[in-house]
């Protein structure tokens, strides 16, 4: 039996009493507490919001967050909590707002999401491009400079009536103006301060600058082993995928942080870094590595850091990718060679002793390059959509290697749910990846104007 919880504070998440602070305007509708600021949406920009009549805009509904940071990672996680229902408050500062907004300038104009928030770019009046909309969707904004004592107290006026408080701010910034995690823990101790770093809150780096290309990418040494050979040049970086990935896992610990609000009435500090997400990415490589495997270790002939490029690679052949005809790749995925190594030989009408030299092969003694190049040669004397019927007919598992531009066209992705359409917006946003069945967490409304 669960063991009965002490008596604790009640968590301050009166939902009726906030209904009832309604501020309407000339265009806005927003939920306000007793004693903070006035806060608006700019014109060009998405109104603020409240909850319809009748029911809950989230599962976040009622929560209010305060966020004091730029560019993508912080921002797309609250993005996420403004999509579950929560009021995010995006502050900014009057002479240097989101360095996101600036990049909606190589927009096209025909194409960009908002052309209302466009339009305010191009004439030096906030506003942003499609970037920033996937980031910022659902917010309101306000600008502050926090650099002087009068911005600094209110922000903490709205601090006072919030729940959550995310910043990417460096630690020594925040120190430097008393809005570090042990300062504001004194004044306001049910507040969860999620505090977002590139290489975390402790060790040499702590206060060192570092986007996802440095912290995620760089030092961890994932960019590194995305080579395809240890001698081959650095690959190309898709920009923004741990700033993606750690916001995921902010928004999903923030949660975390209110579920343990509600059971002790207590706030807490919510530590995430680039620097540690990418590390995690490779869990299984770096257990591999300290438990000793071959493969993790790079000896003998299949590991982590053999060679990739076509026609000196050596693959166990049935968990590849090849060049198709057309070519188009085509990655297989068998994963257990006793499993799937029969199928795969079927389907390319070749026989074990063709492949591996016996009927029987001792795997140790298998000449993989050879294997390997047997392959990708009868691979390559079909196009893809040849291989595809011949794949399914002997079960075959496999998947074509896609170009990112496929997706907002890909039939596969457009029926997972991941993509939102949303009121105004040219073109659809991406949802976080982790749905809920009770709540349809998505984008409701665009990005705000700038103040």
């Amino acid at each position: 039996a669960r063991a009965a919880l002490p008596s604790q504070p009640q968590p301050r998440l009166r939902l009726a009493r906030l209904a009832s602070h309604i501020v309407l305007g000339t265009d806005t509708a927003a939920v306000k507490r007793p004693g903070e600021p006035s806060l608006h949406s700019c014109s060009g920009g998405a109104p603020a919001m409240a909850p319809p009549e009748g029911g809950s805009r989230g599962i976040l509904d009622g929560i209010r967050v305060i966020e004091l940071a730029t560019v993508v990672a912080a921002p797309s996680a609250c993005a996420y909590l403004a999509d579950m229902g929560a009021d995010v408050i995006k502050i900014e500062a009057p002479n240097a707002p989101d360095m996101s907004r600036s990049w909606g300038g190589g927009d096209d104009p025909a194409r960009t999401a908002s052309p209302e928030l466009f339009q305010a770019l191009k004439q030096k009046k906030g506003g942003g491009g499609s970037a920033y909309v996937q980031c910022n969707r659902g917010k309101r904004s306000m600008l502050l400079d926090v650099q002087k004592s009068s911005g600094i107290a209110v922000l903490k006026r709205l601090l006072a009536n919030a729940d959550v408080f995310v910043t990417n701010v460096r630690l020594k910034g925040l120190q430097k103006v008393g809005l570090d995690y042990e300062a504001l823990a004194q004044e306001f101790p049910r507040l969860i301060y999620a505090h977002f770093t590139a290489f975390g809150r402790s060790g040499p780096k702590t206060d060192d600058p570092g986007f996802d290309y440095a912290a995620w990418w760089a030092h961890t040494g994932l960019m590194d082993l995305c080579r395809s050979s240890d001698d081959a040049d650095m690959p190309r970086f898709p920009s923004g995928v741990g700033d993606n990935s750690t916001a995921v896992q902010l928004a999903g610990y923030i949660g975390l942080a209110l579920f343990h609000r509600e059971r002790t009435g207590h706030g807490q500090l919510v530590d995430a870094s680039l620097f540690r997400s990418g590390i995690t990415g490779m869990a299984h490589i770096l257990s591999q590595f300290a438990g000793g495997t071959p493969w993790g270790n790079s000896k003998g002939d299949l590991h982590i850091r053999s060679s990739a490029k076509e026609g000196e690679r050596k693959t166990q052949v049935i968990n590849a990718v090849y060049r198709c005809k057309d070519g188009t790749h085509v990655h297989l995925v068998g994963e257990n060679i006793k499993q799937h190594v029969h199928k795969v030989l079927a389907a390319l009408e070749l026989s074990m002793v063709d492949v591996f030299g016996a009927e029987k092969p001792i795997w140790r003694n298998v000449d993989w390059a050879r294997a390997t190049k047997i392959a990708e040669g009868v691979i390559s004397s079909k196009t893809f959509d040849e291989w595809v019927p011949i794949f399914r007919k002997h079960d075959v598992w496999h998947v074509k290697v896609q170009r990112f531009e496929d997706m907002f066209d890909d039939e596969q992705a457009r029926s997972s749910g991941i993509f939102a359409e949303v009121p105004g917006l040219r073109h659809p946003l991406l949802k976080s990846p982790v749905q809920l069945s009770a709540d349809k967490a998505e984008p409701k409304r665009s990005a705000p104007g700038l103040g």
